[in-house]
């Protein structure tokens, strides 16, 4: 196959100015830019498959490998392809604070299966934003003056209501326990002593003679009937009584 030729155009990581976004969190990804030409020298026609294998060693264009990747793009109608370091892996794993760091790229051109290496060369300017996500942190600043209460927010609606959730079934009923055997009868106690003596009977008293029944006495003779009384005067009838046709008034 013809050999190709990779022209780096632009590494964020070697000498360009990062494109990693410095407000909040960066993204920890580096923009790769290059021109992929043949054996000739001229690009590489448009829509040509290309795999672009990254490997960042630590330490010496040798050593060990602490990042790897490889991604498969397209060269556009003048040959340039355009990825993002870190797009599939974590560039995170690389302590880029201690000892240098130098990337190797390798290039399959048209699916071929084989990967010619490009070269390695030394990262020579790491971007802030990928520093400072594991460098030592710096002193602490002055503490700012407090701002102004904001006004308070609107409550939130109530969230509705869960689901009632199913009863629990109902245990078994433990068995009955075995009734206790029945106590031993206690010993009866000894009889009370008795009441006093009984008293001897007195004798009897003989029983009188019945007396006579005595006759029975004559009736009496029937008294005469006595004289009527005379009737006696008429006694004045209160004022105002009416009897017949006459008023009486008394006095």
């Amino acid at each position: 196959m013809k050999k190709l030729l990779l022209l780096f155009l632009a590494f964020i990581a070697h000498c360009l100015l990062p494109t990693a976004n410095l407000f909040s969190q960066s993204p920890q990804q580096m923009n790769y830019q290059a021109v992929v030409r043949n054996s000739s020298g001229n690009p590489v026609a448009n829509n040509t498959p290309v795999k672009l294998r990254f490997s960042i060693h630590d330490g010496s264009p040798t050593g060990t490998v602490v990042f790897n990747e490889t991604q498969s793009t397209t060269a556009n109608q003048f040959g340039l392809v355009n990825v993002q370091i870190g797009q599939l892996g974590n560039l995170a794993v690389v302590s880029w604070g201690f000892g240098a760091k130098y990337l190797q790229v390798e290039t399959d051109i048209n699916n071929s299966g084989t990967f010619t290496d490009m070269g390695n060369s030394q990262l020579l300017s790491v971007p802030y934003a990928l520093y400072a996500a594991n460098s030592n942190a710096g002193p602490a600043g002055p503490t700012g003056a407090q701002g102004i209460q904001g006004p308070t927010g609107l409550s939130g609606a109530a969230g509705a209501t869960g689901a009632t959730g199913l009863n629990g079934q109902n245990g078994n009923t433990g068995a009955t326990g075995l009734n206790g055997n029945t106590g031993d009868t206690g010993p009866i106690g000894p009889t009370g002593a008795g009441g006093g003596a009984t008293g001897p009977t007195g004798v009897n008293g003989n029983t009188g003679d019945t007396g006579p029944t005595g006759a029975n006495g004559q009736n009496g003779a029937a008294g005469p009937t006595g004289a009527v009384g005379a009737t006696g005067a008429t006694g004045l009838l209160p004022n105002g009584t009416t009897a017949g046709n006459t008023t009486y008034w008394n006095g």
